[in-house]
């Protein structure tokens, strides 16, 4: 039978090597990636006109950096997928405009048979494009599907310039509206004259002239006021792309200052709308770091109180304290393989690998597995512990080992496969959630296996108390092997 319990010291070297150089990232090179859900920030979710590179997301994120002051800015770019038809079209006009503006706007184009729902989009309000004053008021519209069953009308900027512009365009804001002009009257100054023609003719006269008078002023006033200033559409632009341009800092960004990175990003790149927005303060931040770690050790705690319970029954408390230390051990072993290698990972590639709240997760999934995995193997080992009297608990471990092996390293390889399914072809923050999940798993059914259980052993059989005595009795058979040599 093949001896696993006598390559223990194997095993751990073999953990050793994997988790020093991830400690020494941690310690020394001090790069553990923390997310905004650690240290407060801005991520906002853009969408161009067209495509965005990669060189390009590379100088947006060096003007946010530059102006903002932001700290960490990372530009990441989504997929270029559109399945549901939704196009997005900006209405570019010759100056600002208001909020009742936009709605008259988006009335207008669901009014149309054509378009099935136009919802509006933030616009950008009197921001400099091209060294002139205007507004951009970016609409999502959906077309009609066509009565034949066939694919929906697919619109072109001509098309909606067409639409927006068959009436007449509202102004720039309320209309200052004067009331109706009262018709003046003639004011009677002094008393009437019984006689004095003349005077009555003159009288007539000027009231008649005032009366005109105000009534054309009046009217004057009405009309330019009716009027105001009309606004002109002076462009359509058609987005050529779905993709959502992420610009994630740790700094947290206000409104106006968005404002202006994105009055520049629209004079630079073209049509830009904002599409999403979230921030994280530095007291939520915080308390989300805190809560993580408390998270990780309430769990070890609860896991150790388990386990405790559960293997009551292997003899006495002091033994049934001894697996769920074992236990802890195996899942801390995870926890810094998987903490070692994100570091390592997020100093090679800072954008991809980011401790946030998703990484949390995925640790407290590998938490579980492990657990789990090594509850299994001590289960057996409890079991086989009864029947035999006469095998050591060396051999009763190894026995336990080789038949539990085969069950953990099938059930784990399933999820290995599916795991890495996901690393390939999935994309955006899953991959690295899957990623995590997938080190930790390898890590876990290893350390189940051959830490966990070697740990027990060694506990059990106090080794400890016998490296001192190997070591000195090393050492006294060479210096007796050079003795020998020097006398001959």
């Amino acid at each position: 039978m093949f001896n696993l319990t006598a390559k223990k010291y194997l095993f751990f070297l073999i953990s050793g090597l994997i988790i020093v150089p991830g400690l020494i990232s941690l310690l020394f090179v001090g790069h553990l990636n923390l997310g905004i859900d650690f240290t407060g920030g801005s991520t906002v979710d853009l969408r161009f006109q067209n495509t965005v590179s990669r060189t390009q997301a590379d100088q947006i994120a060096a003007y946010f950096s530059s102006q903002a002051h932001t700290r960490d800015t990372n530009v990441y770019l989504s997929q270029q997928t559109n399945t549901t038809g939704v196009e997005v079209f900006w209405l570019e006009f010759d100056q600002p405009v208001d909020s009742t503006f936009q709605k008259t706007i988006l009335s207008r184009l669901n009014g149309q048979p054509s378009i099935a729902v136009a919802t509006a989009m933030n616009p950008l309000i009197g921001v400099q494009y091209q060294g002139k004053t205007v507004s951009f008021l970016p609409f999502s519209i959906a077309p009609t599907q066509s009565t034949s069953g066939g694919p929906a009308i697919q619109f072109t900027a001509a098309d909606i310039q067409k639409e927006v512009t068959a009436a007449a365009l509202p102004t720039t804001g309320p209309v200052q509206q004067t009331g109706a002009a009262a018709t003046p009257t003639a004011a009677t100054t002094g008393t009437a004259t019984k006689t004095a023609t003349a005077t009555a003719t003159v009288a007539a006269t000027k009231t008649a002239t005032a009366t005109a008078t105000a009534a054309a002023a009046a009217s004057t006033t009405a009309t330019a006021s009716s009027s105001g200033t009309k606004v002109q559409l002076l462009n359509v632009f058609k987005g050529s792309t779905n993709q959502v341009v992420t610009v994630q800092t740790q700094t947290f960004l206000s409104t106006s200052q968005l404002t202006d990175l994105e009055a520049h990003l629209l004079d630079t790149y073209g049509p830009i709308f904002q599409s999403q927005v979230s921030t994280v303060g530095p007291s939520i931040a915080s308390q989300t770091t805190l809560y993580a770690i408390l998270a990780v050790v309430a769990a070890s705690i609860a896991i150790l109180v388990y386990i405790g319970i559960a293997f009551s029954n292997v003899g006495s408390l002091n033994m049934s304290f001894k697996y769920g230390v074992c236990a802890i051990i195996a899942l801390l072993h995870d926890v810094l393989v998987v903490l070692g290698v994100w570091s390592i990972l997020g100093f090679l590639f800072p954008q991809d690998f980011v401790v946030d709240t998703l990484f949390v997760t995925a640790v407290l999934t590998v938490i579980g597995f492990s657990v789990h995995d090594t509850i299994v193997v001590f289960d057996r080992i409890r079991e086989n512990s009864r029947k035999s009297r006469t095998e050591s608990f060396d051999q009763i471990v190894n026995a336990s080992l080789l038949q539990t092996m085969a069950r953990s390293l099938n059930t784990s390889f399933t999820v290995v496969v599916t795991l890495s399914s996901l690393v390939l072809f999935a994309g955006g923050s899953i991959r690295s959630f899957t990623l995590a999940l997938l080190i930790g798993i390898v890590s876990g059914t290893y350390s189940s296996i051959f830490n966990a259980s070697m740990f027990l052993v060694m506990w059990e059989n106090r080794e400890w108390r016998n490296w001192g005595k190997a070591k000195s009795q090393a050492l006294t058979q060479s210096s007796r092997g050079v003795g020998v040599v020097g006398n001959k």
